[in-house]
């Protein structure tokens, strides 16, 4: 039911007239985003980004070619596109509209249906499914709208018959089409994403060797094949099937495009040349979106071929998702990243400051109404005001959530710093306490940012373990101090008479029991904090 909602949704704002501000190559009225610049991979540098449909951003991503599970390297690009798209919704209030495609038809998955003796659409099934349940057990939203191959092969044949139509793309004589570089360059630049120098020279199955195929004759009757109007049977060529589903749903104009930085050339390159053809436009995307690799220790490229990869399932058994989104939210996703303990051991850090820093304010906040701390309310605020316009400037700079993420860890700091070094001070019970809002502001804020960026344990609050933890502590505490403050009563009672041996040994043996639970308790890193007549705890980092 969402490709109908998203059809229409088109044909509402593709005819409206709009305030324009125009770009290069292109003639549709578009949109600035307000303080949002984005790094496009077509004119390399950071510009504002431009929307269509004002507050609706249409967005095309390429998803995998299901012939095996998906392994962290997927992951890594797929966890920076699920990123960026919560800073768009809910930083910029932008309404996503996320295409995904799932390639169920290649060389590969044909190969493995073959060795398996199964059917394609067994081998693809199977991988596709694993690959959804992947994304889910990382939080990475499903696309709005998810597209197949296998799904869309009437409108392929019918995108490559306006191609050959306007003798843009040629048939072989096997019944393969391929796409006419030298007659395309005639109306339109190839080679916006990548500089590219035309060859001249012949290819074995094609006029050209730049010519890349359109439509891949069948080899034999074991591969799945359909027959087109131009004779033969055969299957779409691998980058005809993302131009033909994201022009089915967007039609001529995708406000973002985006992919691994290993599709850039030839395969984005290729699509947009399809798709200005097809649509007969200078230029179809409004910003290509590019993550760049996630390496392995020392550099090394991470390939399903070298047999180096490792599966999300596998790598989910060792490391949480939220450790691997937090290194994500620590890093640019421009950046080529390596994975490695140490990477892995910065982010588990950083979730732990995360969570000791909400454990502590809630503590706070509970033992407060008792405890009347001195927090320097002002000081908090000012600095929450500050740290929250510096997040959406970040935010707004090419997603920028290192330097984001970072503006958020000095305030975290700087809060558990007046907790832990608060004093108490003598208030009457009807005084305010302006500390008690100060900490839960800066509490709200941390962790609707994590919440908003997809963390699921570290952003929205202590877990119901950590809760049930701190309860029984709690009662612990509350039970020892109890027991001291009896014994410095005790003390207190017998001033200026004589003790008697027993009461001075019963107070010696109760206060030695307080002071060795207490240095045990510090030793498993909770810290008890002996005040007057109360005491309270928290925890260490």
């Amino acid at each position: 039911m969402a490709l109908p909602l998203i059809l229409r949704l088109g044909s509402q704002y593709c005819g409206k007239r709009i305030k324009t501000c125009r770009r290069k190559f292109s003639s549709v009225p578009l949109n600035p985003v307000s303080g949002l610049n984005v790094f496009d991979s077509f004119s390399k540098k950071k510009s504002p980004l431009l929307t269509k449909q004002p507050n609706v951003l249409t967005w095309y991503i390429c998803g995998p070619t299901v012939y095996d599970f998906a392994h962290i390297g997927h992951a890594w690009c797929y966890m920076n596109f699920d990123i960026m798209r919560r800073v768009l919704e809910q930083y910029f209030n932008l309404n996503v509209i996320q295409v995904m495609n799932i390639t169920d038809i290649d060389d590969k998955i044909i190969q493995k249906a073959i060795d398996e003796k199964l059917d394609f659409k067994e081998v693809s099934s199977k991988y596709e499914m694993a690959f959804l349940n992947d994304l889910g057990s990382l939080s990475v939203q499903k696309p709005t709208v998810l597209t197949k191959v296998s799904d869309f092969i009437p409108q392929i044949i019918s995108f490559i018959e306006a191609l050959l139509h306007r003798e843009l793309a040629y048939t072989t004589n096997d019944g393969s089409v391929y796409f006419n570089i030298n007659a395309y360059e005639k109306k339109y630049k190839y080679g916006k994403l990548k500089p590219f120098q035309i060859s001249m020279a012949e290819s074995k199955n094609s006029n050209n060797s730049n010519d890349f195929a359109l439509w891949k004759a069948a080899k034999s009757d074991a591969e799945p094949s359909w027959a087109p109007s131009w004779g033969g049977k055969g299957r779409p060529g691998w980058h005809i099937e993302c131009s033909a589903m994201a022009s089915y749903v967007f039609g001529s104009w995708v406000d973002v495009h985006s992919g691994g930085i290993d599709l850039l050339f030839p395969h984005h390159e290729n699509e947009e040349a399809q798709c200005c053809a097809y649509h007969e436009i200078p230029q179809w995307v409004g910003h290509w979106i590019h993550s760049n690799l996630l390496r392995l220790s020392g550099g090394t490229k991470m390939s399903k071929s070298l047999k180096n990869t490792v599966s999300i399932k596998e790598f989910l058994q060792t490391y949480s998702a939220d450790q691997f989104r937090m290194m994500c939210l620590i890093s640019s996703y421009r950046n080529d990243i390596e994975l490695t303990e140490a990477s892995l051991r910065l982010a588990k850090d950083f979730l732990d400051v995360v969570r000791v820093f909400v454990t502590e304010c809630r503590f706070f906040l509970r033992n407060n109404t008792v405890l009347q701390s001195s927090i320097n309310s002002k000081l908090l605020l000012t600095t929450l005001v500050e740290t929250e316009s510096m997040v959406k400037s970040y935010l707004g700079d090419d997603f920028n959530t290192a330097q984001a993420t970072s503006a958020v860890r000095k305030l975290i700091l700087l809060t558990r710093k007046e907790i832990n070094n608060s004093n108490t001070v003598n208030r009457k019970a009807t005084d305010h306490n302006p500390g008690i809002a100060a900490v839960a502001s800066v509490l709200n804020f941390v962790s609707k940012y994590f919440s908003n960026l997809g963390l699921t344990s570290a952003g929205d609050s202590v877990d119901t373990t950590e809760t049930d933890a701190s309860s029984i502590i709690d009662n612990f505490v509350e039970f020892r101090s109890q027991v001291r403050q009896c014994a410095l009563d005790m003390k207190s009672n017998q001033q200026g008479k004589d003790d008697s041996v027993d009461a001075v040994n019963t107070r010696k043996i109760l206060l030695t029991a307080c002071d060795r639970i207490r240095d045990d308790l510090k030793l498993k890193g909770i810290q008890l904090k002996d005040q007057e007549k109360t005491t309270t705890w928290t925890l260490m980092r």
